[in-house]
Order: structure tokens, then sequence, then C-alpha cells
């Protein structure tokens, strides 16, 4: 196969030796037609197929373009008679700038017949042949040569990765180590822990991000954190407003007018005191009490502020219980006590 360049080309090359653009290879053409005048032709005649732009390099000030050819995806046989070459200026626009023709051709076939593969070498002097570049076709395919170097620059990449590892933290053992820790003897992963190529140890929580849910909805398997946390958010928000209101607030203020006995408080709800002073507040009672008021009511405890222990023999045990009926004093009332509660008031704090 002769090669001559077009018009189009003699001028792209003229501003290339020039120093003006740079020689941009775009695609290779092969087509079954032929001409008389190759070099007013824009475009191969009778086209078949694009073929892959292989390689590009240089020798000394002429440039050698690698073209390959094959039968792979063809469609239909042909008579392969011209192969061009397209460049692009700095408009981006590509121009035929190089063609070869074969009087005679050679007949491509289908891949059902054979497969074939056909390698063409262009030579071109160019003043500037270290800047030549060029783009792949659209009709790419994977070349062992470049499978092997792929295979090679993936392999040299790895091996400089940290190595990650699942399990305990024992296992965080040296340099460039990647931890999904675990729960011992369980598959649950709790952390991420690393050890650089620095040794330098670093720790990294695992959180969720999520929004409430619009509506409530079952939790199902295999459902994201965020989503099921999401669920959960909905159920307890649509819970505060359907099951607490008003004085059955989770958190319920113990006074005379919310007091209610323990069997009748809600449950989920805590009832408490609240006070107006900080620190230890210490509430003091006698050990021994004596019940002063005329009738004595059942199940009260009534007591006295004295400064003397009781004439009791004191015990030599430590009494501890949880009182449920008490409620705060923070004035001097004298109102009537009722049973069943107990009053207590901050005389001392620490």
């Amino acid at each position: 196969m002769i090669f001559c360049l077009t018009n189009a080309g003699k001028e792209y090359m003229a501003r290339v030796n020039a120093g003006e653009i740079s020689m941009h290879l775009t695609r290779a053409v092969v087509g079954s037609g032929s001409s008389s005048y190759l070099d007013i032709l824009t475009s191969v005649v009778d086209e078949q197929q694009q073929i892959q732009l292989d390689a590009v390099y240089s020798d000394r000030e002429y440039t050698h373009i690698e073209c390959v050819l094959t039968n792979l995806e063809l469609e239909r046989a042909y008579i392969l008679k011209q192969l061009g070459i397209y460049a692009a200026d700095e408009t981006g626009e590509d121009k035929l700038i190089i063609i070869g023709q074969d009087i005679y051709g050679d007949r491509v076939p289908l891949i059902s017949e054979k497969e074939v593969e056909y390698q063409f070498n262009i030579g071109m002097r160019v003043s500037n042949a270290s800047e030549v570049t060029f783009d792949f076709s659209v009709n790419d395919f994977l070349r062992k040569k470049y499978f092997y170097e792929f295979c090679e620059e993936v392999d040299r990449r790895f091996k400089m990765l940290p190595r990650v590892r699942i399990g305990s933290k024992q296992l965080l053992d040296r340099r460039d180590i990647i931890l999904l820790e675990t729960l011992d003897g369980e598959n649950k992963v709790i952390r991420i822990q690393e050890r650089d190529s620095e040794d330098n140890q670093h720790e990294y929580e695992l959180a969720a991000l999520f929004k409430m849910a619009e509506r409530r909805e079952l939790i199902k398997s295999g459902e994201t954190l965020a989503v099921i946390f999401g669920k959960v958010l909905r159920y307890l928000a649509d819970i505060k407003e359907n099951c607490f209101a008003g004085e059955d607030d989770p958190f319920v203020l113990m006074t005379e007018a919310t007091y209610k006995p323990p069997a009748k408080r809600t449950k989920g709800s805590l009832y408490g005191l609240i006070t107006k002073i900080r620190g230890l507040i210490i509430i003091q009672f006698d050990r021994y009490v004596q019940g002063l008021e005329e009738p004595r009511v059942e199940r009260t405890l009534y007591g006295v502020e004295t400064k003397a222990r009781g004439d009791v023999e004191a015990s030599p045990y430590s009494y501890i219980g949880v009182m449920k009926c008490i409620v705060f004093v923070d004035d001097e009332s004298t109102d009537a006590r009722m049973p069943e509660k107990l009053y207590a008031k901050i005389k001392e704090t620490r």
C-alpha cells in the first residue's frame, strides 16, 4: 500500500513543522474504494470500518504510526484498498491528512470464516516528532501486550496499598494495616482502626446519618441503618405525641398538684424533684421518730426535729430505702399533710 499526504495533509504538516500546532491524530479508517487523485480526497472512498490507532513513536526526525485491523466485529466481508489517517487542528475539526491505496487490495473475511489481523506501519518526517499525540478509535480492542502491561501496573499499585483485615484489635500488629475491628468471638464490626506507613494509629467510630421517616412502617431485614433509625425516630415521635401529655410527660415534677400514688402513675414516666440549690442535698431524719399527731394515721411517717438521739438503743445496721412518696416542700407551709406522702425540706447543703 502506497501512502501520500492529501492537500489538507500538506497544509496541516506545514503548520506542524512550523511549530504552530502539534500533530494530533484522531482516527484511522479503511475503505474498499479507489481513486486516481488521492491528494484531493477529503474522506476514504467507500468507508468500511474504523480501525485501531495502536501506537505512535518517534525515531529522530521521523514519526511512525502503527495501525491494527481485525475482523472481530465485522458485519460483512470487503476488499481492503484504502487506509486514511485523520488529524485535528486547534479548532477540534478532524481532516484526512494521510491516504494509502492498494489497487488490488486484500479481502477481509468475516470472523466466521477465519480471524485475521493486519498491521500497518506508516513513516513520515515531522520536525517536532516527539510531540505527536493520538486518540484511540471507538472500536478499540485489548491486545495482549497492553493487557500484560496493565496487569503489571495494577499489581504494583495494589502492593502499595495498606492491607485490609477483619477481626479483633490484635490483628493491628504492623504498619500499613486497616482493620475492621469486630467484637471478640463475633462477626460484628464496631469500629475502624488504622496503622499508617509511619506507624501512627488512628481510630474511626462508625456513625449513621438519618432523617425521620415520613410515616410509621415496620422494620425490614436488609434495610440500611439510616432507614431503620429513621423509622425508630418516627415511632418515638408518635409515641410522645399520643401517649404523653401534660402531667403525664416522661418527667413529672413531684408537687402537691402533680402528686399521684405509685399505683396510679403512668408507666414509663419519671416522677422526681427539681430544686434551686446545687450541691449535695442531705435530708436528715432521726433514725427513731415519735408520732405527735392525734389521732395517728396508719402507714404515715411522722417525725420531730431534734439534735439529740432517741432513747432507744442504736442499731448497728444502716438502712437504705427507695422513697416513692416524697414531696418536696420549698416554703414554710403548714397546710395539713396528706397520708402516704413523705414531706421533705432542704436544711443543709455541702
